[in-house]
């Protein structure tokens, strides 16, 4: 019953969003093993249903079992090696990936993508900027074969956005914004015409909005830079997610100042102000003193928080 139960939800949900079985499938496994899913001729394994999941606009939904010690040991080390990665803890995440690797007897494709990116991510000083890109593609492409033509599929899990915006964060450090711009508006067009779970894109979206806006602005392209902070901006103020306003006000503020219209001064200004004192509100020491500094040298006046 179960079996049946999980592969029409599968069915039901792809159905309903127009999603071809070749889509849904691509680069997790062959489109007659998902027929057979939905069909309740085949239990989904746990990395695939939650690739499913993901990519039909769910949150991170997993199976509330495990079919053995292996898997339970490895969904174990997955989390944490995820959540000293997000606390800032790389040493530990470092440690639990080493036992992660070699607990994996016979790694999947979801797995080795699993280690390829926190590996990039944990270890910047072992990669240089060229070897990071290229093992981030590899991993990208373990799931979406497509990509090395610079295709971005239509239906993306959020370990797969990660990976794209970090591979977009590659091309720019190696020069090649333009690149970097054209994956991120994919992605920032991804959101826009795709059913995702609310809780899930507040994860990633306003560090691709972040990243987007700042690299037009580098690139001169002020105004849609402004736009794109206004948006990111709207989603901070409308959901209460703020982890990345300071940043994206003081991206708008430098936009602004830069192109430098009649009216963009005061707008700039305030912009700026509110982005010192949301900085210091949430203690950000990291970007604060920059704020602060940019602030003396384009107004004249110093500001106190």
């Amino acid at each position: 019953m179960a079996v049946f139960q999980l592969g029409t939800v599968i069915k039901n949900r792809r159905e309903e969003l127009g999603i071809t079985q070749e889509d849904l499938a691509d680069g997790i496994c062959s489109v007659p093993t998902l027929s057979r899913i939905e069909n309740g001729e085949r239990m989904p394994t746990k990395d695939h249903f939650e690739m499913f999941m993901q990519r039909l606009g769910y949150s991170a939904m997993s199976l509330d079992f495990f079919t053995d010690k292996q898997d339970f040991q490895t969904y174990e080390l997955k989390f944490k090696v995820r959540q000293e990665f997000v606390s800032g803890n790389y040493a530990l995440a470092g440690k639990y990936m080493r036992v992660l690797e070699s607990a994996l007897e016979n790694p999947t494709k979801i797995d080795r993508q699993f280690i390829l990116l926190h590996d990039a991510l944990i270890n910047k000083s072992k990669y240089t900027n060229g070897e990071r890109l290229e093992q981030l593609e590899a991993a990208i492409q373990l799931t979406c074969p497509k990509f090395k033509s610079g295709v971005i599929p239509r239906v993306l899990s959020y370990d797969e956005i990660i990976l794209l915006n970090n591979i977009a964060i590659c091309h720019n450090a190696r020069g090649d914004t333009a690149q970097a711009i054209e994956i991120l508006t994919a992605l920032k067009e991804y959101f826009d015409h795709h059913v995702i779970s609310v809780e899930e894109a507040l994860r990633t979206q306003p560090m691709i909005l972040y990243n987007l806006s700042k690299y037009l602005g580098l690139s001169g392209r002020y105004d849609e830079c402004i736009e794109i902070c206004d948006l990111g901006i709207r989603i901070a103020r409308t959901t209460g997610r703020c982890p990345l306003l300071g940043e994206t006000l003081f991206n708008r503020a430098w936009a602004l100042l830069q192109r430098n219209r009649t009216e963009d001064r005061e707008v700039a200004k305030r912009a700026l102000k509110d982005a010192i004192y949301f900085s210091c509100a949430i203690d950000n020491q990291k970007i604060l003193k920059t704020m602060q500094d940019f602030y003396e040298e384009s107004f004249g006046e110093s500001i106190s928080v």
